[in-house]
């Protein structure tokens, strides 16, 4: 029997009760649930595999084998004196003067909830104890499609417990209403600030549209320290707050935050035509926000990137630039709705339970097995291009070291924002000029 262990940081997330997993995210961010998600699917299967979920908060969880400890040392430490040769750590939580200490001791699986940085790829490789990077998304995998961490490297879609399509059909209001659902956590990276920029202008074009909100600046923290409108904390809640706001500072009769929801958030999703998640993809791998939205028969504007690639299926309103999400919003809103059951075979037969939670039976039992995925239709920033130089390096390894494409693509990025920076800097100096 193979026993592994997944490393669960959940400091922020104490005494909650877990047991309804299968019902769907109880309102816990997506990383975390997965985490418990996964050995709890695991454990009740025949595949030689004996699952632990080792955690640092007490809760109410439904697994056999769970540990509580303080921090990654004592877990790790934990396994080595149990017999546990295979631990799974989100990235978000790596820490390599901890895994040291257990190098030779410990078979390591870093499961990639968050972008991999170009710096993280190189440490990768080198560390002989980290067998598997798992990524959430097979266009997030290639994206470093020409690193030769790839070799090291898989993609394994986030599972979704999906029910049957009555379920959530029967939820579905299919009236022609012009309603827009936003759904994550109320901070920063989550984007939900460029939503609402782009509200005032969504609502000269559909005057009538209404905005649902499900989220909280505490999703993740439930200490955070919340701003006057009791939303997000006060310096992010500040800068969205401008934009939501009538002439009287009061919040418009078209925007309704509902705070944070558990599987009550389906009858919103249900009454809305259009979904926005995180409109700038920061931060995100495969986003299970996107998956709900589906389901429950909305239509999806957000940005184009790797994690929506791999999770919506009509991609024509991925926008290329965040100023174009007004656009894109109205446009949808004033069309007809995708067709709800090609959105639930598509998303139920690439998420679903039985296929992903193969593949991690195949990771765990088969640990060093190299494999190069076969990369997808989408030519995604060259990806073919970045597939040649990964051929190239495996059969030259003095050129192993040489920048990968994406690295490029995110120095241009950088210079481009420098540039737009000093652009405005420079109109707004000419403009307060003129006015004298």
């Amino acid at each position: 029997m193979q026993k592994v262990a997944f490393y669960l940081n959940n400091s922020s997330l104490s005494g909650r009760d877990y047991t309804s997993i299968l019902d769907g995210n109880p309102g816990v961010g997506g990383s975390e649930y997965e985490f418990m998600l996964v050995p709890f699917l695991l454990q009740d299967r025949k595949n030689n595999i004996i699952p632990y979920l080792i955690t640092n908060c007490e809760a109410i969880f439904p697994h056999k084998n769970t540990v509580l400890i303080k921090n990654l040392y004592e877990c790790c430490d934990y396994c080595v004196h149990n017999g546990i040769d295979e631990v799974v750590v989100d990235i978000k939580h790596f820490d390599k003067n901890v895994l040291d200490i257990f190098a030779g001791k410990l078979n390591i699986i870093i499961w990639a909830h968050n972008n991999v940085p170009y710096s993280r790829l190189k440490l990768f490789w080198k560390l002989d104890y980290i067998k598997k990077i798992v990524n959430c998304g097979r266009e997030e995998l290639e994206l470093y499609r020409d690193h030769i961490t790839t070799l090291k490297s898989t993609y394994i879609y986030n599972i979704f417990p999906f029910k049957n399509k009555q379920y959530y059909s029967s939820r579905i209001d299919c009236g022609n209403n012009h309603n827009v659902v936003y759904m994550g956590s109320l901070v920063e990276t989550k984007g939900f600030h460029v939503l609402a920029k782009a509200w005032k202008n969504i609502l000269r074009v559909v005057p009538d549209a209404q905005l649902y909100v499900i989220g909280s600046g505490r999703l993740y923290n439930q200490k955070a320290k919340l701003g006057k409108y009791g939303i997000a904390e006060k310096k992010y809640e500040d800068l969205f707050m401008r934009n939501l706001l009538d002439t009287d500072g009061n919040i418009l009769e078209s925007v309704h935050f509902l705070g944070l929801l558990g599987i009550e958030k389906y009858e919103i999703m249900g009454k809305c035509k259009v979904a926005v998640p995180n409109p700038t993809g920061f931060s995100e791998c495969l986003p299970i926000t996107s998956i709900e939205m589906q389901l429950m028969g909305c239509n999806i504007v957000t940005i184009e990137h790797p994690a929506y690639l791999d999770t919506v299926k009509n991609k024509k309103y991925l926008y290329e630039r965040t100023s174009m999400l007004a656009e894109y919003v109205a446009s949808r809103l004033t069309s007809d709705r995708d067709d709800i059951n090609e959105l639930y075979d598509f998303v139920s037969s690439r998420f679903g339970i039985e296929s992903n939670i193969q593949r991690w039976e195949h990771l765990i039992l088969n640990i060093n097995e190299p494999s190069v995925e076969v990369i997808s239709e989408f030519d995604y920033q060259h990806k073919k291009v970045k597939d040649a130089l990964l051929k190239y390096k495996i059969n030259h390894r003095w050129s192993n070291n040489l920048p990968c494409i994406e690295q490029w693509y995110l120095l241009l990025q950088k210079i481009n924002g420098k540039f737009h920076q000093v652009y405005d800097l420079l109109i707004r100096h000419y403009y307060s000029i003129f006015k004298r």
